[in-house]
């Protein structure tokens, strides 16, 4: 039996720590909030799974063993928070996401359907969009209930002997000796020694990601027009439109109907702006950028902005390092939710001998 730490109780570090327990090993996470943190980038009424990626066909191979760890996860759990709503990428003009995932699934083999612009009205008959426009659909997608999941996954592997130290804080991590020291001065070491820090990596190992952008990100939650209640509910989650960096949510059992959108996101630290929101501004910038797009624009009605921060440089792909006792896990991008069962079992996997770290840092970097 070895002893695995994990900084971190997001998906990543719960993920590590259920493959570990499974697998026999003695599990300890170090959490600088509550467990589950509502602060976490993890936690959130729902997140997407789809396998559009854009350019990136790595991401899209990926997920179908994504949603296979999803169904050993519901095993474990006894339930299943996923709801299979399809996804679709908008094209809007030439070699714009829509048209470059399109070319990924003929690339990779991924089932596929091309709708044209009137067949994408009648998908989604909230939506009114420019001649010329078309979208792709591809397999399975939609909502993964976050927040039902993480708090549902913490108290499994509390159930089964994990240790979960909430309002611990970690100072600083030697990667080379699998060590945590707290803030108190004591250290907690492990056979290895996971860091899923998220935002707050920087803070941890200063020297090697003091200068990766962190971004600071508000989600906008909304009551659609009486009209498109329904429409919205029924229709496929919205990963792009265009190049225009937005996407929806739809409302599946209460989570409410989200839009995000990738234009408002701006360089900050989380003790920079904290988590506050400003309601009207936030929703009248991510709303702003749909309303070419929506029927009844001044029928959306704001309730709340879900805040959260990630890091994310130039490459978008996602950063697992490995240390003679150590792993980091970085530059998520707000896209690892989906990946977190996979990434776990991937790298207790490697852990124990089944992989490289290099191999398994190309496979996370979607190569």
């Amino acid at each position: 039996m070895s002893h695995i730490v994990i900084v971190g109780a997001g998906i990543v570090g719960l993920s590590v720590a259920r493959d570990a327990l499974k697998r026999g090993h003695q599990v300890t996470i170090l959490e600088q909030g509550s467990s589950p943190n509502p602060r976490s980038a993890s936690f959130d009424s729902h997140r997407m799974i789809r396998y559009h990626y854009g350019a990136f066909g790595g991401y899209t191979r990926m997920v179908t063993p994504a949603f296979d760890a999803w169904e050993r996860v519901w095993s474990d759990l006894g339930t299943e928070h996923f709801e299979n709503t399809g996804a679709v990428a908008i094209s809007l003009q030439a070699n714009d996401y829509g048209e470059k995932t399109l070319k990924a699934f003929q690339e990779v083999g991924q089932e596929h359907e091309v709708h044209d612009r009137a067949a994408m009205e009648t998908l989604c008959p909230h939506l009114t969009l420019p001649a010329g426009a078309w979208g792709v659909t591809g397999g399975r997608g939609g909502p993964l209930f976050a927040g039902q999941i993480v708090t549902e996954l913490t108290q499994w592997v509390l159930d089964r002997g994990a240790v979960i130290r909430a309002h611990c804080q970690v100072n600083a991590v030697d990667l080379e000796r699998g060590v945590a020291r707290l803030a108190d001065g004591s250290e907690v070491t492990g056979d290895l020694l996971l860091v899923a820090a998220g935002a707050w990596i920087s803070r941890l190992l200063p020297e090697r990601f003091g200068n990766s952008p962190t971004f600071r990100q508000g989600l906008c939650y909304v009551d659609p027009p009486a009209n498109y209640v329904e429409s919205w509910r029924q229709a496929p989650a919205i990963v792009a439109i265009g190049d225009h960096g937005g996407y929806t949510l739809p409302d599946r059992r209460g989570a409410g109907l989200k839009f995000g959108h990738g234009g408002h996101r701006k360089l900050a630290k989380p003790e920079e702006l904290g988590f506050g929101s400003d309601l009207a501004a936030e929703s009248a910038v991510i709303l702003g950028a749909f309303k070419p797009f929506l029927k009844e624009p001044q029928g959306y009605k704001p309730t709340r902005i879900q805040v959260g921060f990630y890091e994310m440089d130039s490459s978008r792909r996602f950063n697992v390092e490995m240390h003679t006792r150590g792993v980091v896990v970085t530059n998520c991008d707000g896209q690892m939710f989906k990946f977190g069962p996979l990434l776990g079992e991937r790298i207790m996997g490697m852990f124990e001998g089944g992989q490289t770290a290099a191999a398994l840092g190309r496979w996370a970097a979607g190569y």
